[in-house]
Formats: structure tokens, C-alpha cells, sequence
């Protein structure tokens, strides 16, 4: 009876303490078409109220359009045939952390700033295959095409 305790107690703190390294970035808000997620190498539809975390991948189907809303309430619309890798996401104000860093892969986004990019635009950082874009002002467009 005891070794099951220790073995439960071991396997919740590892289970919380994985929980715990992984941030929150956001969530879908909208979504019109199929898209899925890859989270932890596991691939999942794309769901309205769907959290994602720093270092998931979204991709948006050939009809599918998706919004992203972050904790910092930036706003993320993709466009159809579009992948967008969350490298980093960081809003803890409190301490100072405020940091978002994405990589578009290919597709569109739309992008509308929220707190990180009004008071730390300089931790904001957007990739594309040819460019990094700076966020110095609080709303852009992109498109990658295909190649």
C-alpha cells in the first residue's frame, strides 16, 4: 500500500510539474474550416476555446480561416493554407516577463498588438522565411507564399 502512494505521488508531480513548463499563449477564438494543432508532437483538430501553449504549431486547412486570441489579448486571424509555429509566449507582468516570438511558415496573418507589443515591442518577434518583422506599430498584415 505504501509504494502506491509513493508511485502516486511521484506520478502526479511529474505530471504538474510538465503542466507547469508549459505556458499558456492563448486559445482559439474563431475558427470557419478545418485546422489542427500539434501540441507535444500529438496532432489535433483546431477547436474553438482550443488552449495553445508556447511551442505549438497551428495549421489552417485550404477553407480555413482561425483566430488566435493570447493572454496579452493580441489578436492572431491566420488565413487559409497557413502554418504558425507559438515559439515563445511569456505574459507575466507582474514580473516583468513580457516576451512573444512566432514563426510564419507560410500562408497569411493578420496581427493587432496587445499589451506585450504596447509596452515591450522590442520582445515581440515575428519570423517569416525571408524576414523578421518588428512590431512597432500595432497592426500588419502578412503573406508567405509557398514554395
Amino acid at each position: 500500500m505504501r509504494y502506491l502512494l509513493i508511485i502516486g505521488m511521484a506520478v502526479v508531480l511529474t505530471v504538474g510539474s510538465a503542466m507547469a513548463e508549459s505556458q499558456t499563449a492563448g486559445y482559439v477564438k474563431t475558427l470557419n474550416g478545418k485546422g489542427h494543432v500539434v501540441h507535444a508532437r500529438a496532432v489535433v483538430p483546431a477547436q474553438v476555446g482550443q488552449i495553445l501553449y508556447a511551442g505549438d504549431t497551428v495549421c489552417t486547412g485550404q477553407d480555413c480561416c482561425l483566430g488566435i486570441l493570447f493572454e496579452d489579448d493580441t489578436l492572431v486571424s491566420l488565413g487559409p493554407n497557413s502554418l504558425l509555429e507559438l515559439k515563445d509566449y511569456a505574459f507575466q507582468p507582474e514580473s516583468g516577463l513580457l516576451t512573444m516570438a512566432v514563426r510564419l511558415m507560410k500562408g497569411s496573418f493578420a496581427y493587432v498588438s496587445g499589451i506585450i507589443g504596447r509596452f515591450a515591442p522590442q520582445n515581440v518577434r515575428v519570423e517569416t522565411p525571408d524576414a523578421v518583422i518588428s512590431t512597432y506599430g500595432t497592426r500588419f498584415l502578412v503573406k508567405v507564399e509557398g514554395k
